[in-house]
């Protein structure tokens, strides 16, 4: 048994074959030790039998949750407690595809976006793989729920090409920079403020992307890239050159990186100053465009903007595509 830098006592045992991770929060290791073992005791117990819905959920919580990133975690945490709220007190091996099946109905009939209904869908699915584990159960029930069709779904409008015009005229604007920085790199909003003059080789014109920022009330907190797809290099165009070169430390903060109060202030600054309209997110999507139209594979593309999954990309690549043949159809029907 050791003591955490969080303070907190913890053990790890091996049950049934299966690794746990016991903890204590008491003040003294013999305290901790008598606490420690009595969560031994019932969770053996426990094995025994089958364990309500919100115990295991409970466990792999507890397991998973400083696994999760802080920003993601988020967006769980609603749907861990609507999830807690609706099976909680059922035994978990009597919860079947129809019972979840019906939630998700349930949520799709309040009106929740498909991103929204897909979370608290994937929520779930997590809590019964983990009981899988746990031999809790043999199957995930999950596995064969379906999404409604019809599902709203919030797409971002692709930038026109008046909004990309303003950015790359107002370079000079205070934190004109990092706007650019991103038009040019399709790089994520926390991997540009984590980015330092050491990450940028300019005798190979490339940018390693390592890392990226968080922010926890206020607080910037450095972590790995959202996926290990993420960990990649991305190309240092001639246009970025200058306004890379002579950078120290955080590129966008100096020797600290920048709170998360400092980083609305310098943006909406720059919005008032450039006139500017979009958002970060929105000139990644114009860097995935110019990829697009310099005909740059989905596979190419998918290593350049770090995306996990290829199906990403391409939902990306088709929404470019359908937003160009609606504007093409536009200009022929101004003919008429």
């Amino acid at each position: 048994m050791k003591q955490r830098s969080d303070g907190r006592w913890v053990k790890v045992k091996s049950i049934n074959g299966i690794k746990k991770s016991f903890y204590s929060t008491a003040k003294t290791q013999k305290a901790a030790i008598r606490d420690i073992e009595r969560q031994m005791l019932e969770y053996t117990e426990r094995l025994a039998r089958n364990s309500f819905f919100k115990e295991i959920a409970e466990e792999w919580k507890e397991e998973h949750r400083e696994e999760i990133a802080y920003k993601t975690w988020q967006g769980y945490n609603a749907h861990y407690n609507r999830a807690i709220e609706e099976f909680g007190d059922t035994k978990i091996n009597v919860i079947q595809q129809s019972d979840v099946q019906l939630y998700i109905n349930q949520l799709c009939k309040k009106g929740y976006a498909y991103k929204t209904v897909k979370t608290a869908l994937d929520v779930v699915s997590m809590i019964f793989d983990y009981a899988i584990i746990k031999k809790q159960i043999k199957s995930n029930p999950c596995d064969y729920v379906k999404l409604p069709n019809g599902l709203k779904r919030t797409e971002r409008e692709l930038p026109n090409e008046t909004e990309i015009q303003k950015v790359k005229d107002s370079i000079d604007c205070h934190f004109g920079h990092f706007a650019y920085l991103i038009l040019f790199t399709g790089i994520r909003r926390g991997e540009a403020l984590a980015l330092r003059s050491e990450n940028i080789d300019f005798e190979n014109k490339v940018i390693h992307i390592q890392n990226s920022i968080y922010f926890e009330s206020n607080r910037p907190e450095i972590k790995d890239t959202k996926t290990r797809a993420g960990n990649r290099n991305v190309y240092l165009l001639d246009c970025l050159i200058p306004i890379l070169k002579d950078k120290q430390g955080y590129i966008f903060g100096g020797e600290e990186p920048m709170t998360e109060q400092a980083y609305r202030r310098a943006w909406e600054r720059y919005c008032k100053e450039s006139g500017v309209t979009i958002t970060p997110h929105q000139l990644r999507h114009a860097y995935a465009t110019m990829l697009y139209e310099n005909e740059i594979s989905a596979k190419s593309a998918q290593k350049l903007l770090g995306h996990a999954d290829i199906k990403t990309t391409l939902e990306i690549y088709t929404h470019i595509s359908e937003s160009r043949n609606k504007s093409d159809f536009e200009k022929l029907n101004s003919l008429s």
